[in-house]
């Protein structure tokens, strides 16, 4: 029998987890769900956090108006995503309990969409790692936000880490200077670089 601490040190690391997913995802404009650290015995998973398909995600960002010249930039934002959880129990509990190989496979299986050399995805994936760490060392106070509700609620809707995280698909901008024609702005709105 597992004790009360190593229960409760398994689900915070679930919390951390889970909510790096949430908040990453939310952060890159990526459409999301909720997130739970409910276990699932038959699924076999301590807890998960939903994130739309690829080209849901490029329905939902073209239908705002931004415009990305390939398809790449949707696998990076979820490659991210994905990595997010694990580097997230690193840089706020200081290590990973291992519970990110099903993160790992998917990742492994978007990288096939970039269409890399495999030497290529290396360098990639290295990259996207420092871009995923920044990221939560950037947004640590939302991931720990989030994740306290998780470790409070155990299940938290997707509205619901959309208000926690200050952040959600409704962000996107418009980019395209046709389109901001079309809405009536007179120029390219300016990026808001307040970091809270």
């Amino acid at each position: 029998m597992e004790s009360k601490k190593a229960i409760s040190r398994e689900r915070r690391h679930s919390a951390v987890h889970e909510a790096s997913h949430a908040v990453i995802g939310r952060v890159l404009t990526h459409p999301c769900g909720g997130a739970t650290i409910v276990r699932d015995h038959v699924a076999g998973e301590a807890g998960h956090a939903i994130a739309a398909d690829p080209w849901a995600c490029i329905y939902q960002w073209e239908m705002r108006g931004k415009v990305r010249g390939s398809d790449s930039a949707v696998w990076h934002a979820r490659i991210i995503s994905f990595m997010a959880g694990a580097e997230g129990e690193l840089l706020l509990l200081g290590a990973t309990r291992g519970g990110d190989g099903d993160d790992r496979y998917q990742i492994d299986l978007m990288a096939n969409e970039l269409d890399l050399e495999p030497a290529d995805w290396i360098r990639r994936e290295a990259r996207l790692r420092a871009i995923t760490r920044a990221l939560i060392r950037r947004h640590r106070a939302r991931v720990e936000r989030v994740a306290e509700a998780l470790l409070d609620q155990g299940t938290l809707g997707g509205e619901a880490i959309d208000s926690l995280a200050g952040r959600s698909v409704n962000d996107v901008k418009v980019n395209a200077p046709w389109l901001l024609e079309m809405v009536g702005y007179p120029q390219a709105p300016t990026l808001d670089h307040r970091i809270t």
